[in-house]
């Protein structure tokens, strides 16, 4: 039996975590420090986002349960996000047809456009990505696809950002998206290799070899 304590501590820590993620992409944005550096590459990938959403789909007791904590959990991180931006100054910008010495000013409109179009598209993933990670606590082969979910969406994207992003972001981006793209890959062999494993073990066949 599942006691208050477990699931309050399921349903408050997916959204805290959501927040520490969404804040560290833009925290660690101007870091000098290479393994800053290398964090706000890891935290600010979509894999990463789809990752935490996953995860928040184990966590949960029920389908329902999954997909609603996934979605709420993506929708407090890219709050967080833009909050952390806003702050920053990232949406700060002057008006050019301004006849005197020109006065900064944030963007709100600018600002809240983003926000609601990234919490728009986390309502719309986060169901999806919840319900992924309940249904990949099934450890027979109709739970595979689902539990190769974040690898793959790992390997298209560090792809892509290294065929089109690694030669102008510098050697630290280089390193850090071709050792999550190495990590992904690793995941994704051991993950088909131990379903292959696990499903001729159950199977009738080796049952009776076995026997015999």
């Amino acid at each position: 039996m599942i006691s208050w304590r477990s699931r309050a501590v399921t349903i408050i820590g997916g959204p805290a975590i959501g927040i520490l993620i969404g804040a560290l992409g833009p925290l660690l944005m101007t870091v000098d420090n290479p393994i800053g550096h290398a964090t706000h590459l890891a935290v600010s990938g979509g894999w990463s986002w789809a990752a935490l959403a996953f995860a928040c789909g184990i966590a949960g007791k029920s389908k329902v349960e999954s997909a609603i904590l996934a979605t709420v959990t993506l929708v407090v991180a890219a709050i967080s996000y833009y909050l952390i931006k806003v702050s920053r100054g990232e949406f700060t910008t002057v008006d050019p047809n301004s006849l005197s010495v020109a006065t900064p000013y944030v963007s709100w409109a600018d600002f809240l456009s983003k926000t609601f179009f990234w919490c728009v598209a986390a309502c719309i993933l986060g169901p999806v990505l919840g319900l992924a990670g309940r249904l990949a606590k099934d450890r027979r082969l109709h739970g595979l696809p689902f539990r190769l979910l974040v690898p793959l969406v790992a390997i298209v994207e560090m792809s892509e950002r290294l065929r089109l992003e690694a030669s102008l972001q510098g050697a630290v981006a280089y390193i850090t998206w071709s050792a999550i793209l190495v990590a992904a890959i690793v995941a994704t062999v051991v993950l088909v290799g131990r379903a292959i494993v696990a499903s001729r073990a159950k199977s009738p066949v080796t049952q009776v070899r076995h026997r015999g």
